[in-house]
């Protein structure tokens, strides 16, 4: 479960050699039937060229459902196509549903947007370093609780546990960094905010939501739930078109909905009736409606611009970029192996669903999405969609040392560990096992550059427009992401190490490690590796194929005590907690995001 567009600034530092897609051909205004057809093309071309089962979207004008539409399979062995009303697990899309319920307890006036989460949910309590600052549902909902990504174990499996026992349990847990202070997408924040919402409700979260929001939105074939409904209608699960079985979830309120891309289309058409469903019934008051599509952290330096309302994400980065019709306010979404993209175009009521049932679809959903809503605009405006406007523009002048120094350094970034480095007046950062080259850019801006064995550049596609930036904010030396006019926070410099020997107790915790899972628990970090490089403690993560795994990913170790550590990001001071348990037997445990991993080897 993920944000699409901070996904794609944390790959930005992944070498990701390939070309753009082929830029959409001209419609003509109000030319539908050329809109629907490029869009049939482009997914076909998608599907095949990346071996995705699956995939079906909805395209939607005002309270007009335009068009829907099914390609490839939601069941290869039966040869059931998908179709518009094929049902997918929505993944993080559902945070949009249960921002909405809050926001209904906001009209209530049973919430309070700026009060201690604790009013609403008396039990919840975490600990903390930074003193006693409140988390509030606006923070929760805006994803500046500070509190950690995930709760990793018992998320996932068959059967899963109860995302309300969790919630509950809190209190043994760690904040990964001070409320307020960037913005940190935490899947855990939306679970906390929908036990709040099912305790103000008095009714089980799932069943507050059909009933408060599903059922009068008509959204017939739409359901929350731990496990994958067992529906007719139900697409099956794949990984490059391998049939797999997806695991139940267990933090329902942040990832929980299951729905067709026809059912979506009936949510984006609320937002286009500002908060009244096909009835013209009041679904969201429009108060509460505008608030969830104003920005709410124009004041955070450490956010780079990076801009969110309550819910929904107003920025964009890359392919996902649309111009020329006002703010595009999305979601995006990802289980094990579905894969889901919301775009929408307020001030024009223009909006597209797409979902995929196979974990390769990521990028498939993103581009689909985008393509279809630029040419949605420019079939009612009449406005195409202009050329990106790069980050990076060489210089002519070269960088003074000054300027070079000052992207020296070892960065913590949500794609791991970067070190840049200078050779011979050239920078070079060392990522994902290989090195690029920084070339020189107008304002301060560096520009990427990968050479095979040294010699032949390879094309980078987007990476090649993409300006990185070294400034200092809020105190802090960090990266910043350019492209297309967005910028984006994609890391952190780390402290300067002191000599070249580690404390003995940080040695000591290098080794292999494995997760102890209970009964039909699946994994999402398979086995970690500890170990010590260049004066710092790293631990290199396996994480499961479906959710990014094929990447290796090197994480830096802060350590706060004898027996606990920090896993250092978004920012060089902050971050998730680790515990160490020493064992007699050299069986050494890591307690982390409740999960135990047993030392295997050293």
């Amino acid at each position: 479960m993920r944000s699409t567009a901070l996904a794609a600034t944390s790959a930005l530092l992944l070498v990701a050699c390939g070309s753009a897609p082929r830029p959409a051909d001209p419609v003509a205004r109000s030319d539908l039937t050329a809109v629907t057809r490029q869009l049939e093309a482009f997914i076909a071309d998608e599907l095949a060229s990346t071996d995705v089962m699956g995939l079906s979207i909805a395209l939607v004008d005002d309270q007009r459902l335009l068009w829907a539409h099914g390609a490839g399979w939601a069941d290869a062995a039966t040869r059931r196509p998908a179709g518009p009303d094929t049902l997918y697990r929505m993944g993080s899309i559902s945070k949009l549903f249960t921002d909405t319920a809050a926001m209904q307890a906001v009209a209530r006036q049973q919430l309070s947007l700026d009060a201690p989460i604790q009013r609403a949910l008396p039990t919840f309590r975490i600990q903390t370093r930074w003193g006693d600052a409140p988390i509030t549902p606006r923070q929760l909902m805006t994803h500046h609780s500070g509190l950690p990504r995930d709760m990793l174990g018992g998320m996932w499996g068959t059967p899963v546990g109860d995302f309300r026992s969790m919630v509950s349990n809190l209190y043994t847990e760690h904040a990964s960094a001070p409320p307020g202070q960037v913005l940190d997408y935490s899947n855990l924040g939306v679970t906390v905010l929908g036990a709040a919402i099912e305790q103000l409700s008095g009714t089980p979260f799932e069943a507050h939501l059909q009933s408060s929001l599903l059922a009068p939105l008509g959204m017939d074939g739409a359901s929350f739930s731990a496990a994958v409904p067992n529906s007719p209608a139900m697409a099956r699960a794949y990984l490059k078109r391998e049939l797999q079985q997806e695991p139940a979830l267990r933090d329902v309120p942040a990832g929980g909905l299951t729905a067709s891309v026809t059912d979506m289309a009936k949510f984006i058409a609320m937002q286009f009736a500002q908060g009244r469903n096909a009835r013209g019934e009041v679904v969201l008051p429009d108060v509460q409606w505008a608030q969830m599509l104003q920005v709410q952290n124009a004041d955070v330096p450490l956010d780079v611009g990076f801009q969110v309302g309550l819910g929904w994400m107003l920025s964009t980065f890359g392919s996902e970029a649309v111009h020329g019709g006002g703010p595009v306010a999305h979601h995006g979404g990802a289980t094990f192996f579905y894969r889901s993209q919301l775009m929408m175009l307020p001030e024009q009521r223009l909006g597209v669903v797409v979902a995929a049932n196979d974990g390769a679809g990521g990028g498939v959903v993103n581009r689909v999405a985008q393509r279809a809503l630029a040419l949605l605009l420019e079939a009612k405006t009449g406005f195409r969609q202009p050329p990106r406007v790069p980050g990076f523009v060489p210089t002519q002048v070269p960088w003074g040392d000054a300027a070079l120094q000052s992207c020296v350094g070892d960065f913590v970034t949500p794609a791991g560990g970067v070190t840049v480095s200078i050779n011979g007046r050239r920078l070079h950062a060392r990522v994902d096992g290989r090195t690029l080259e920084l070339l020189e850019g107008e304002q301060g801006s560096l520009g990427l550059r990968y050479k095979l064995g040294g010699l032949i550049a390879l094309p980078l596609g987007e990476l090649s427009e993409v300006g990185i930036r070294c400034p200092t904010i809020d105190g802090r030396a960090v990266l910043v992401a350019q492209l297309d006019g967005q910028s984006a926070l994609v890391g952190a410099k780390l402290p300067s190490v002191l000599g070249d020997k580690l404390p003995a107790e940080w040695i000591a915790l290098a080794g292999r490690y494995e997760p102890l899972l209970a009964p039909g628990e699946r994994a999402t970090v398979e086995h970690v590796t500890v170990v010590a490089d260049r004066g710092r403690l790293w631990v290199e993560p396996k994480i499961a194929a479906a959710l990014g795994g094929d990447r290796p990913l090197r994480m830096p170790l802060q350590s706060l005590s004898d027996t606990q550590a920090m896993l250092m990001g978004p920012l060089a001071d902050s971050g998730p907690v680790i515990t160490l348990q020493r064992a007699a037997d050299g069986q050494d445990r890591l307690v982390y995001s409740g999960v135990v991993f047993v030392r295997v080897s050293r």
